[in-house]
């Protein structure tokens, strides 16, 4: 059986060769880079070499030009693993290493064993490399361009993730911190264009009932109705948020107490524009607590949300003593 040498900086892509080939009688040594590699190899002279192609310190291509530079290390065959590194330009500069195979990952194991097997046999033919400028320029090129790859795929991850960050997984809309966020820049915009903003605190009615009497998946159904109702009423430059349980808040831009109305009944109409299109056995209801929202104060958000959730519990006693029904008041 063979000593083989696997080179990867990722320490579980290590651990499924010792296993794979490990089972095949192969005596496994490790190297998480590129040096140690090439340490490891001229003091233990291996009978093959896999190597990851992108790695810190040292690639793919930069180890197997120098195991072919050294006289002891020359003939020893190279079995590339990749896994988003596999176009034309990449197998046309492994053959310039004298690299003839590359394995993509995720690792198939029985591929694995039959190209570990047939670079066994056929070990490399040649010692001498070209060492052009052409090769060079084309090994840089492809390194900015997969780095580039890498950097572009890290800022879209981190801009996903800032967005999961700031949302509520129900429904889609902001969370709290996603509220708090984009409210102290709608603040900063309003103070600067002197727009007025208005601040809604709202909670959907008899959660506990429908979650009780229809199961708990009829109540995350109705919160993600009540935020598509909210999105339909609002305007985009509005922030729409779940707060957290049955509760909502909306802060609203270029408000005056005229138009407050006018989007009470908006809500109102599209609320009842929902109950008489469904048919789920509960109707959906809103309360509401609205305030107007003093730019030249220096109330933190979360005091001004306390003011409309104090404006929102008065709309709730209201309701109970007045009506029977539950609308927007």
């Amino acid at each position: 059986m063979a000593n083989i040498l696997v080179v990867d900086d990722r320490p579980a892509n290590r651990d499924l060769f010792v296993t794979l080939l490990g089972y095949g009688g192969h005596r496994i040594t490790e190297a998480s880079d590129g040096p140690e590699a090439l340490e490891l190899a001229r003091s233990e002279i291996p009978d093959l070499i896999i190597s990851d192609i992108l790695m810190p310190m040292m690639d793919g291509f930069t180890l197997a030009r120098r195991i072919r530079t050294d006289p002891l290390l020359a003939k020893v065959p190279i079995i590339f693993q990749t896994a988003h590194y596999l176009t034309e330009e990449v197998r046309r500069l492994a053959l310039e290493c004298d690299v003839r195979h590359i394995l993509s990952k995720p690792i198939e194991p029985e591929k694995l064993l039959r190209t570990v097997n047939e670079a066994l046999v056929h070990p490399p033919a040649r010692s001498n490399l070209p060492n052009t400028r052409e090769f060079t320029q084309q090994h840089l090129q492809l390194l900015a361009d997969k780095l580039y790859q890498k950097v572009t795929e890290l800022e879209q991850a981190n801009i996903r993730l800032h967005k999961l960050s700031l949302t509520d997984e129900m429904t889609g809309i902001n969370n709290r911190r996603g509220f708090m966020i984009h409210a102290e820049e709608l603040f900063k915009f309003a103070r600067r264009a002197s727009y007025q903003l208005c601040l809604l605190y709202l909670d959907l009615d008899h959660l506990k009932h429908i979650n009780d009497t229809f199961g708990h998946a009829a109540g995350d159904a109705a919160l993600r109705d009540i935020a598509r109702i909210l999105i339909g009423t609002f305007r985009e430059s509005d922030i729409i948020a779940r707060l957290g349980g049955d509760e909502f808040a909306v802060l609203a831009l270029d408000t005056t107490g005229s138009n407050i109305e006018t989007i009470q009944r908006r809500l109102q109409s599209n609320l009842d524009a929902h109950n008489a299109h469904t048919d789920h056995g509960y109707v959906l209801s809103l309360s509401l607590g609205m305030i107007h929202v003093d730019l030249k104060s220096n109330l933190t958000t979360d005091e001004l949300l306390a003011q409309a959730d104090a404006a929102l519990y008065l709309n709730k006693q209201q309701k109970r003593n007045h009506s029977p029904k539950d609308k927007l008041s």
